[in-house]
């Protein structure tokens, strides 16, 4: 590869980011119908929001006779296990539409929000999905043929991906917030968008995907913690969470910079989607990689091509098919049945009657768009925008000034979504990964450090916990934001941004990148502590020891910890995380479990 100087790779990159920013598109009416429903050959404009109607969820998963595992619907009766949802009687209040940091006099009648948010947040999803992931003009899935359902696109994601997918996702992750720690100023939200780092930084963009424009500045404590915003701040979670099915789709659909074209069948999640005969294979899918990750996609129903070619061939229960997922009890199993099955049975209560409505004002209209502008999601000039397209409408079809949530709403809604920008993948992202110059950053404690850090550009980067023994690659013209270890004993900003100065002032134009290190250790004086040096890789981990790269994709694997010398068997799949040790063992949720009475004799030899 021929070597560009530096400076005229950041002259490239600021030009084709001010490029790709000016550029930014949006589609038309006729294009975001064919991401719509139909209802007796029209375009149906509908919102079914289930309503006045109780729900089992959070339900235990068990074997049946055949040797599956279903959801054991007899013992789902525990406190906990259901949910009465009844949008008026728990969220009567008019609230404040205030943010964190910006202060607003803008009301609105608390249960409106929450109905706004959840169709707001299905509706960009699938636009995301379709038109935002570099897939070529016409997008993701083919849309002049119907889905292996017999569906076309309109109706198959409207089936599976409507409001009540995403109130299903929220009662899965948090009881619609009610599981939520009090007191706190930070969670994840009703959603649980991770963060910092997981979720959180691959919307930013730190593997070259995500939605960067919007998101590499949002703040995720007032978009996304529930104590931090209006409404639990259920915009925020939403709309974040449908961004994120376009993320998670990007990674296994052949879009990111390196995989773009590619037809291996670790990059096909679209056409697996489109070919799957299983009713429910894109509720059951997303929700997978929500919980899991979507690389986790590519080692099951992606694999390989044979892999591939049988499982779309599945007309029902894919889930318990052995050949396209691993067989085990996890969370990631929970996922793939629980909240299919409390998106179907919302969505067939919400058609038979059991809906929600309520009448808006433009004034709510208006409120609820700004409160999206106040997020950061979207600019002044973009929201002023979507405002005028949808009073337009709103005073055509309005009767008495004021609109059916139910049956007019998705009306407004069109013009709002077809006046906003549609953020396309990676669009104002970290610039080209190739031309970046890296350094290993090791942490050599044996606690977990939390690294924020900038690229030369400016831009997030990385936004990790590093665990102990564990390292992560930080570009050398770059700045730490934040270097905390994780108990809150240290802050070690001042001392990283010194150590990383006096790193960048040892290197010139020839330098390699990833050829030189930094080490994090603490002083017996409990102070921060860098050397430098050439990159110098770790002894590789023995034989029969706990490796924190390995993926343990079965339960049942036997490890020992270099730490404490014991022995552990991981419950569930696990890769990286926390080491194993007796902490971590103890905690309910924690994947691997001390099987060893005694330390093992050859790793206290192999210590001393």
């Amino acid at each position: 590869m021929q070597k560009i100087h530096l400076h005229s790779i950041y002259s490239a990159l600021l030009l084709s980011m001010s490029t790709q920013v000016s550029a930014i598109k949006t589609i038309d009416l006729a294009q975001y119908r064919q991401l719509l429903p139909t209802h007796n050959g029209n375009v149906d404009y509908r919102i079914l929001l289930a309503d006045r109607i109780t729900v089992n969820y959070h339900c235990e998963i068990i074997e049946t006779p055949d040797g599956g595992y279903d959801i054991d619907r007899k013992g789902c009766n525990k406190p906990g296990q259901f949910y009465h949802i009844d949008w008026y009687a728990e969220f009567p209040n008019e609230i404040n539409l205030s943010v964190r940091g910006i202060p607003s006099s803008n009301t609105i009648t608390e249960h409106k929000l929450w109905a706004l948010a959840f169709a707001h947040a299905s509706a960009s999803s699938r636009v995301q999905m379709q038109y935002g992931l570099k897939k070529g003009p016409n997008g993701t899935f083919d849309l002049s043929r119907p889905f292996a359902t017999s569906e076309l696109f309109g109706d198959y994601f409207e089936r599976q991906m409507n409001p009540n997918y995403f109130v299903s996702k929220g009662l899965q992750e948090s009881s619609l917030g009610k599981d939520l720690p009090g007191g706190v100023e930070e969670d994840d939200g009703v959603l649980q968008i991770e963060y910092p780092g997981s979720a959180w930084s691959e919307l930013q963009g730190v593997v070259g995907g995500g939605f960067p424009i919007p998101f590499k500045n949002l703040d995720p404590k007032t978009v996304l913690s529930s104590h931090a915003g209006p409404a639990r701040n259920i915009l925020g979670s939403s709309l974040s969470s449908g961004f994120y099915n376009g993320s998670a789709l990007a990674i296994v659909s052949g879009s990111l910079p390196w995989n773009q074209g590619s037809d291996s069948s670790q990059d096909s999640m679209h056409l697996f989607l489109q070919q799957s005969k299983d009713p429910d294979a894109l509720s059951m899918l997303m929700s997978f990689m929500y919980n899991r990750g979507p690389y986790a996609a590519k080692d099951q129903v992606l694999r390989s091509q044979d892999v591939f070619d049988h499982c779309v061939e599945i007309e029902q229960d894919l889930e318990d098919d052995w050949t396209c997922f691993h067989k085990q009890n996890d969370f990631g199993a929970r996922y793939i049945r629980q909240i299919p099955d409390v998106t179907n049975t919302l969505s067939q209560a919400a058609r038979q009657g059991s809906n929600y409505d309520t009448q808006l004002s433009w004034n709510d209209i208006n409120n609820y768009l700004e409160l999206l502008q106040n997020y950061g999601f979207y600019s002044q000039k973009n929201i002023d925008k979507a405002k005028s397209a949808a009073k337009a409408i709103f005073d055509n079809i309005s009767t008495d000034s004021l609109i059916s949530y139910q049956s007019q709403f998705g009306k407004i809604l069109e013009h709002i979504i077809t006046s906003l920008p549609i953020y396309e993948l990676g669009e104002g992202g970290p610039y080209d990964e190739q031309g970046k110059k890296q350094f290993y950053l090791y942490n050599e404690t044996q606690k977990t450090v939390l690294v924020v850090a900038n690229n030369e550009a400016g831009q997030s980067d990385v936004n990790e916990f590093v665990l102990s023994k564990n390292k992560t690659a930080v570009d050398i013209k770059g700045q730490f934001t934040q270097f905390n270890v994780s108990d809150g004993a240290l802050n070690c900003i001042n001392e990283a941004n010194d150590a990383l100065a006096k790193l960048k002032a040892s290197t010139d134009e020839s330098y390699i990148s990833l050829s030189a290190q930094l080490k994090f250790s603490m002083t017996d004086d409990q102070l921060c502590q860098f050397e430098q040096g050439p990159h110098t890789p770790p002894p590789p981990v023995k034989d029969g020891y706990w490796d924190p790269s390995q993926l343990y994709d079965q339960p049942g694997n036997t490890v020992i910890d270099a730490l404490d010398c014991h022995e552990y068997s991981n419950e569930w799949y696990v890769v990286g995380g926390h080491a194993p040790s007796k902490a971590f063992a103890e905690d309910l949720w924690g994947v691997w479990r001390r099987i060893s009475q005694r330390p093992n004799a050859t790793c206290l030899s192999d210590k001393s």
